[in-house]
């Protein structure tokens, strides 16, 4: 064939107007939810102004086309453009998913394949099967077949400017040195008879013969890629078509963001042992220098090439014109093996693990060496997966090493051989890139600083084997949810609650709003629910008015993923109105508020309380049980009310091992009532005398005063629409607003303060007592379902009502959950485990537990509180404000009044919980998660840890910024 060709157009730089040719063009994908093609895809929408994108997407473990195009679009791959794009949606908008066959002749339907071929510009194919052990039918099929009958449709596309065939570097790695041509070579009188003489064959010949076939060639990867291009040079010469041949693609350079990597084939996944720390020798040629090129640098060759494909096509005359290939590879700048294992390890954050990695991980040029330390890996994953069997819990090392060992044999043929290459089309686009493109696609291999990258190349599969961690448990858990579901199907269905509905358009009354509950509850409601308007009931606080904490709360980071994923955030906080509240007066609130408020008002939660275990006894009953009443009375006159919930504590009866959920009057002495007559005419001192032994056995003023409003409530307002709902110990979020979101350190967590700061401090109690735990975002979402449920029961006690039938007392929800429980030594030690450094991991269970000898625990406050006033006075000494002794004192304080919550494990009934769960709708289910049995708690402590650390360095920032002077005063 006469090849020779004749170049017409301008061959300066900016000769390729790469923005230009994407600018309001139509672009097809293959392979889009794969590696590289997520990539591609992400940087047409974020640096192009493209007009559409195709993806044609195989359905897949029955998910529609549509399905995993929405999954790969909430991905942490987009989150750029989420961050960045002022109009997200409408970017996402251009993604369109056409479901595709590739098994077929016709790989879209009728109706597809005339929307493609009328509109469809620009073709990427990157769907490729990178099995490297697939039959050699089965890899031509995939590899081979797929690809002609895209390009058979393609050839009836009007609009068709360019085609990029992403191929292989190594689709020729037969030969060592590899020319941008096709080589038209395939043995066994070529493609086509291959694939007639496999058909007449049984599984076990295929697998003989593959063998036979591919011959020099280390794969049927590789082989079936040579295959390809030597079908499109022969068949789609006359298209605008060029192929594109990677080297090794590893993980991203600079896009989306540093080290991104979602898959761990070949070089990625040779270097998982090395991140965790394994030991794992590979045999291989040290000296040998590998081609590689990060995933960003290789969609931006793919991009530019699609351009040059198209320049080629309208300003070549041909004689015979060539299908035109792209070597994506760089002679210089490279690194041999041996250098590579030493630059991944170099990313390792710990110094330890950096110097051990230059023993645990090598390439070795003896096999010998490898070999022996695979069977002893192999020998001591089998060991642990006996020991996790034992215990019941499944083992996957074994599989794990059997695994990275497959892949170490499939590319050892990589690491044992050298390569060169000519890639003048790839040197040639580099200089005909305009300034702007070049800074848009920077694909120069050339110009990589490899050690600047390789500070994020282990820190990026750390992290996708996090997300992959993750994904595993939201599996399990969903098959557990489904499991559960099914087995409610099958003993009845169960009635939905229309939460969503319930909520349209509803005014909402919320006390407690400026608290750690309030504020996720008043978040959740303006982000997942149509509600019309929100009553805040505020109190006027050292001078700042009700208004002014309503700014101040709005302004808080909980509402950054209001302002950052609602287009019209602005309206959407205005829903919300502050009422001064006055809950020590008769008159709650005053006119015109009041009118508004008992005119409008249909949901209520009451979440305002006292929390504090040491506030005096009368402030604390006047505000958790008065203030109470008098709000319930107010609201007796609330003209369209459906709902109230009474946020209580599952600790309101903790004197009883067994919780049921029922309302307990068995308040000593008469009652509360009676008790304040008592108490009325007593001094305070007197009433702190005599209080210990009224409330006994209740632990502190807390939770006796949450038990006589649960009293209250029953004996004067069972007529209202009102449910108790009893929240157990309430821990930073899960996820929402964001992961490990915390503003208050009270309770259990201010008890793991000291885990963070690294101090030695044990705590008194029992290490195996089961406490009860829930995120505040499960509660919260406990919550919005049980208002919904509690107008339901209440129209259906005014039915029984009007039948002169029993009316059941106000129905009490017990956020209680036991089949997934952790004891206080797993909560410390999975604290500690989400440390930042080693060193704080590996001591934290020395540093900060639980101990049964209360000496041991006294004896480590000692040695704080002397720690304490050592640094006390060293601050004296420079006259800066004492803390230490304080800080300590209140950690002692908080340690003694949660003791009896660390020594004792309380069991309950959950029925009406239960039945909340069950009877969500599918699309509640999405937005009201809260079944705690389902929690990973390995995964949501390292959240805990994370959060806990934040909200330290915030108020650490606040502190700083209320030292500083007031500049308007300087002036």
């Amino acid at each position: 064939m006469n090849t020779e060709t004749i170049d017409t157009g301008p061959m300066g730089e900016g000769a390729l107007n790469v923005a230009e040719f994407y600018r309001n063009a139509t672009v097809l994908v293959t392979g889009g939810t794969g590696f590289i093609g997520k990539v591609l895809v992400e940087k047409l929408l974020r640096c192009f102004e493209v007009k559409k994108i195709f993806l044609l997407i195989r359905r897949k473990e029955n998910a529609s086309a549509t399905d995993r195009l929405q999954r790969m679009l909430e991905g942490p791959m987009f989150d750029r453009i989420r961050s960045t794009a002022p109009d997200a949606k409408e970017c996402f908008a251009k993604v369109v998913a056409i479901d595709t066959s590739f098994e077929r002749e016709d790989i879209v339907d009728d109706v597809d394949k005339a929307k493609l071929c009328n509109e469809v510009q620009i073709v990427f194919h990157v769907m490729a099967s990178v099995r490297f052990d697939e039959v050699l039918d089965d890899a031509i099929a995939l590899n081979v077949t797929s690809a002609k009958r895209l390009y058979a449709l393609a050839s009836s596309m009007a609009e068709l400017r360019s085609i990029v065939h992403v191929s292989t570097f190594y689709s020729n790695c037969n030969r060592k040195y590899i020319e941008e041509r096709i080589y038209d070579d395939v043995p066994y009188g070529g493609l086509d008879h291959i694939q007639h003489f496999f058909k007449g064959l049984n599984p076990e010949e295929k697998k003989r013969m593959t063998r036979l076939v591919v011959g020099d060639m280390p794969n049927t990867y590789v082989f079936s890629k040579k295959c390809a291009e030597a079908m499109i040079g022969r068949e789609f010469n006359k298209l605008p078509i060029g192929i594109f041949r990677p080297p090794i693609v590893i993980s991203s350079y600079r896009e989306p963001e540093p080290g991104w990597v979602d898959c761990f084939h070949g070089a990625t996944g040779l270097c998982v042992p090395a991140v965790l720390g394994k030991t794992m020798w590979y045999y291989g040629n040290p000296s040998v220098k590998p081609f590689m090129s990060p995933v960003d640098h290789t969609v931006s060759g793919m991009l530019a090439t699609a351009c040059d494909i198209h320049r080629r096509q309208c300003t070549i005359l041909p004689v015979d014109k060539p299908v035109p290939v792209y070597n994506f590879t760089f002679e210089k700048n490279r690194f041999t093996f041996g250098e590579y294992v030493e630059l991944v390890c170099s990313g390792l954050r710990n110094p330890l693990d950096r110097w051990l990695s230059r023993i645990k991980c090598r390439i070795s040029p003896w096999k010998i060496f490898p070999r022996i330390l695979l069977w002893l890996t192999m020998i001591q994953a089998r060991a642990v997966d006996e020991v996790l069997a034992w215990f019941g819990k499944r083992g996957r090392n074994q599989k794990i090493v059997s695994a990275i060992n497959s892949l170490a044999n499939a590319v050892e043929y990589f690491r044992l051989r050298t390569w060169t290459m000519d890639n003048s089309n790839v040197k040639r686009m580099l200089t005909l890139l305009s300034r702007d493109d070049a800074q848009r696609l920077d694909f120069d291999g050339e110009r990589i600083d490899w050690r600047d990258y390789y500070k994020t190349y282990a820190k990026g599969i750390a992290t996708e084997l996090v997300r992959q961690n993750h994904r595993r448990q939201q599996y399990r858990k969903s098959a557990m949810a489904k499991q559960a579901a099914q087995s409610l199907n099958d003993t009845g269905k169960m009635k939905i609650l229309p939460v969503s509905q319930f909520y349209r358009d509803a005014v909402v009354l919320v006390t407690g709003g400026t608290g750690f509950l309030g504020k996720v509850l008043v978040e959740k409601l303006l982000r997942s629910f149509e509600v019309k308007k929100i009553f805040l009931l505020i109190r006027e606080k050292r001078g700042v008015s009700p208004t002014q904490r309503l700014q101040q709360m709005i302004s808080d980071p909980i509402f950054d993923t209001i302002r950052g994923s609602l287009k019209h955030h602005e309206t959407v906080l205005q829903k919300l109105v502050a009422i001064e509240t006055d809950f020590t007066s008769q008159e709650l609130v005053k006119e015109p508020y009041k009118s508004d408020i008992l005119n409008e008002t249909q949901i209520v939660f009451h979440s305002m309380a006292s929390v504090r275990f040491n506030l005096g006894f009368q402030n604390i009953m006047d505000t958790n049980v008065t203030g109470t009443e008098r709000l319930y009375n107010f609201l007796r006159d609330a003209s369209r009310l459906q709902a109230i919930v009474h946020v209580s504590t599952f600790y309101s009866n903790s004197d009883r091992s067994h919780i049921d959920e029922c309302v307990y009057d068995d308040i000593r002495f008469g009652g509360w009532d009676n008790i304040r007559r008592i108490i009325e005419p007593l001094t305070e001192s007197e009433r702190n005398k005599l209080m210990p032994a009224m409330i006994a056995p209740l632990p502190n003023n807390y939770t006796f005063s949450k038990k006589c409003a649960e009293v209250m409530i029953q004996q004067q307002f069972s007529q209202l629409p009102i449910g108790i709902f009893r929240p157990p110990i309430v821990t930073p979020s899960s996820k929402e607003p964001s992961p490990g979101w915390v503003d208050c350190i009270q309770g259990v967590t201010g008890l793991c303060i000291p885990i963070l700061k690294h101090k030695l401090l044990w705590y008194y109690g029992e290490p195996n007592a089961l406490p009860a735990l829930a995120p505040v975002d499960y509660c919260i979402a406990g919550m919005i379902t049980a208002a919904c449920d509690i107008k339901e029961r209440h129209e259906a006690n005014r039915v029984l009502q009007s039948f002169d039938r029993h009316v059941s007392t106000p129905p009490v929800y017990n956020f209680y959950f036991d089949k997934n429980p952790i004891s206080w030594h797993q909560f410390l030690d999975l604290v500690g485990a989400g440390l930042p450094t080693l060193m704080g991991r590996k001591l934290r269970s020395l540093r900060t537990r639980l101990t049964r000898w209360r000496i041991l625990s006294t004896i480590t406050f000692w040695w704080m509180y002397f720690i304490a006033y050592i640094g006390d006075m060293f601050l004296a000494l420079f006259r800066k404000r004492k803390s230490h002794v304080r800080n300590v004192s209140g950690l002692n304080t908080l340690a003694d009044a949660t003791e009896l919550f660390r020594c004792h494990t309380w069991t309950a009934s959950n029925n009406n919980v239960k039945r909340l769960i069950s009877s969500l709708s599918k699309g509640d289910e999405a937005l009201l998660e809260f079944n705690v049995d389902l929690i990973d708690w390995e995964d949501y402590l390292k959240q805990f840890t994370m959060g806990l650390s934040v909200e330290l360095e915030r108020q650490e920032q606040r502190k700083q910024q209320k030292k500083k002077p007031d500049a308007s005063a300087l002036v």
